[in-house]
Parts: structure tokens; sequence; C-alpha cells
């Protein structure tokens, strides 16, 4: 059993906790994770999940941290990712996840941000997942692998666009439709180079676990 901490922008993206029980309600990014493990023949997965604010108020307990270590997570993401990483640490998690929208900044600077929260925590499977520009565009994917090719250059408002592709398919814009959308799409067709860089980190993070 593969144990996985995850930690996203919100609901629909990664996911969220069920506000009544605490459970984990997937997004249509932790499901596209499901299909990247299942494709590994990982099938047995649990998730984890912590928001950004759990993050930022997290005090980290776990025995024998290096002192002073916290300094050299830097600040932003890396912070994120660094406290991410010792929780993940604490409740033996063999995996964690870190997602944040590229946005207007380059894919290069989000990812290596995140991946020094990680380095400066000492977790060498903590995994930056960074969606140019945002996690829609890895979902207009699976709805239309054609856009593969550009999706990261186009200026359009992705929300907008992927409402459009949806219309086109007489399918409903919401999370249920989206999670259903990612569930079953071909990820060979699904080519952004930030969903390509993410696919190919979670092949190595599991490649030897169980």
């Amino acid at each position: 059993m593969i144990e996985m901490l995850l930690s996203g922008e919100g609901p629909s993206d990664i996911g969220e906790k069920d506000p009544q029980n605490g459970t984990f309600n997937h997004g249509p990014i932790a499901v596209l994770t499901s299909r990247i493990l299942a494709w590994n023949h990982k099938h047995d997965v649990t998730f984890h999940f912590r928001t950004r604010a759990e993050l930022k108020s997290h005090v980290m307990t776990l025995k024998g941290k290096p002192k002073g270590q916290k300094g050299t997570a830097g600040k932003g993401h890396s912070l994120l990712a660094f406290k991410l990483a010792w929780v993940a640490k604490e409740n033996n998690c063999d995996v964690a996840v870190l997602m944040r929208d590229a946005d207007n900044r380059d894919f290069t600077e989000v990812y290596e941000e995140i991946r020094s929260g990680f380095v400066a925590a000492r977790f060498d499977r903590g995994i930056p997942a960074v969606p140019v520009p945002k996690s829609e565009a890895w979902i207009i994917c699976c709805v239309d692998p054609g856009e593969s090719d550009r999706i990261e250059r186009r200026s359009e408002d992705m929300k907008a666009l992927l409402e459009q592709k949806l219309r086109l398919h007489q399918t409903p814009d919401n999370i249920e439709s989206w999670r259903d959308i990612v569930s079953s799409c071909d990820l060979c067709a699904v080519r952004p180079p930030s969903f390509v860089r993410y696919k190919r980190d979670m092949e190595g993070a599991v490649r030897y676990l169980y």
C-alpha cells in the first residue's frame, strides 16, 4: 500500500476535506494521479490531504529534526513543501505532492521553488505538480488531446476554455464531470510538458515501492 500525502490549491484540483466527516474528496488531479499509479501497476494507494492553511500552521514535532533546519526552507511554496515533507515523515507517508498552478510565472521557477523545500527537508519522494498555466489545462487535454501541443501557450482563461470544450461535448461543467473525464482519458495522449514532467516524476518516485 502506497501512502501518499497531497496538498493543492482547492477542490477543483487536488481535492478537499469533507467538512462533515473529514474524509478526502478526490479532485481531478488526484484522480489523474491514481491513473498514473495504475499505469505503473501501483494500484493500492491511500491518499492523505492537508490544506494550505493546515500546512502554514503546522508545528513540526518529529524527533531528531536537525537544529535550525527550518531556516533552510525559504518561504512561499518552498516553505509549504518543506512542511508537507515533515507531515509526510511524521505520518510515515511514502510520497508527498504539492500542487501549485504556474499562473503567470515560469514553470521552472515554480517547480524549483517547490522542489527546494522537499530537498531542504531531505525528503526524496516529494513531487512538485505545476500545471501550466492552471490545472484546468490538464483536464482540457483529456477532453481534447489535440490541445496538448499548444495549451501551455494559450492566453485564454482556462476555466472558460474548459467550459467551452465541455459544451461542445454536451458535458456538464462541474467537478463530478471533470473526475469522470480524467478517469477515462488516454494518458499517452495528454502531452503538455508540465503534465509529462509530473507523470515522469511520479513514475520515478514509486518505481521501487512495493
